[in-house]
């Protein structure tokens, strides 16, 4: 097979902090670095091209970083970023791929800027609406996450179901963490005793609802505690948490996991996914899971999770108040959480991508 001489990788994430775009970008990348171990002999060159602010760079053993240009942001992918990778085929694995590069794969884990607008600040969704679009029919393969995003890209992109290749996400990346339960200290928090839910403060996750179902348990609620970050050039307004909610923001891989195997259950109420990783993650960590009954989230969990209506906070209440008490619906909650956790694996989602990125260079 023939190959273009080079591969780039758009290492643009790496200058960001880690959601669940960048997280899917890193675990790629790390699991591309083992695979290449094995097959380096038979591959092409292949490098990471990032900005000069990029400071989240992995110990790569087999891929080569090369830190390109002055500029960062959307700019420097834009404008300097396609310069560099004349010649080569790009894979951008998060974020917006150059419009002035012919030659490329991307990655679009949603079609949520179309399907939910209103979750996000108009320039932000004015400029990926546009920029999806264009990508989606100029590149040479769209990756996505599950059977229900692809479904959603080619209803609001108008983009051929042959030319979309779908890769769930892994979820073992938690294996390798220690957890860190001084989180729970700091907060008042007793193992077993709380109800977590994890995300950005996107409106589509719906932590207002979250909060509302706090209400159905009286005086006496269980604590509620919400994990994540807000960023208002992004999304738009989320709605006010009631102070009987306990935030505590941004938190480390070590005491995200502590949270998870702490909680007496994990929340995730969201009105619209593309996949749903955190449900996984709690899986992963042998937290029990409730989640929205909406299509992506039905196909990442199966039946290894209890499903409510993310509109109605009284149903996310009664599935709460359904775990709280029953003790043998939490163990089996558990036990088909992990089973079902088990089939996520980054090393099969770099696999299937590696295999497309070298059929992408083998073209004409």
């Amino acid at each position: 097979m023939l190959y273009l001489k080079r591969i780039a990788i758009n290492g643009r994430f790496l200058s960001q902090p880690v959601t669940g775009v960048q997280r899917y970008a890193r675990e790629l990348l790390l699991n591309f670095d083992s695979l290449l171990s094995s097959v380096a002999a038979s591959s092409p060159a292949i490098e990471v091209l990032v900005p000069n602010n990029a400071q989240r760079v992995p110990p790569f053993r087999n891929l080569k970083i090369r830190s390109i240009g002055r500029l960062t942001g959307h700019s420097w992918e834009q404008f300097e970023l396609p310069w560099y990778c004349k010649g080569k085929l790009l894979f951008t694995p998060s974020g917006g791929a150059p419009l002035f590069h012919d030659c490329q794969v991307a990655t679009i884990p949603d079609a949520a800027v179309f399907a939910t607008p209103e979750a996000y600040s108009v320039p932000y969704r004015a400029w990926y609406r546009w920029l999806h679009t264009r990508m989606g029919k100029s590149a040479r393969r769209i990756m996505t996450v599950s059977e229900f995003s692809k479904s959603e890209l080619v209803r609001y992109c108008g983009l051929p179901p042959s030319k979309i290749v779908v890769t769930p996400l892994g979820c073992d990346h938690f294996t390798h963490f220690e957890p860190d339960p001084s989180i729970l200290a700091r907060h008042g928090l007793k193992k077993g005793a709380y109800v977590l839910a994890v995300s950005s403060h996107n409106p589509n996750k719906n932590f207002s609802g979250f909060a509302k179902a706090l209400t159905h348990f009286g005086e006496r609620p269980p604590p509620f505690v919400i994990c994540g970050d807000m960023n208002g050039k992004v999304f738009g307004a989320s709605g006010a948490i009631p102070s009987g909610v306990v935030q505590v923001g941004r938190v480390s891989d070590a005491e995200l996991c502590a949270l998870y195997e702490g909680a007496r259950c994990f929340v995730f109420p969201s009105f619209y996914e593309g996949f749903g990783l955190p449900p996984l993650e709690a899986m992963n960590r042998g937290c029990p899971v409730i989640c929205s009954g909406i299509p992506a989230l039905r196909e990442t969990c199966g039946d290894a999770a209890l499903y409510c209506d993310p509109a109605d906070p009284t149903s996310i209440a009664l599935r709460i108040e359904a775990v709280l008490n029953d003790e043998a619906l939490r163990q089996q909650l558990i036990s088909a959480g992990r089973k079902r956790s088990q089939g996520f694996l980054w090393e099969r989602t770099a696999a299937v991508t590696w295999s497309i990125l070298q059929e992408a260079a083998a073209e004409k």
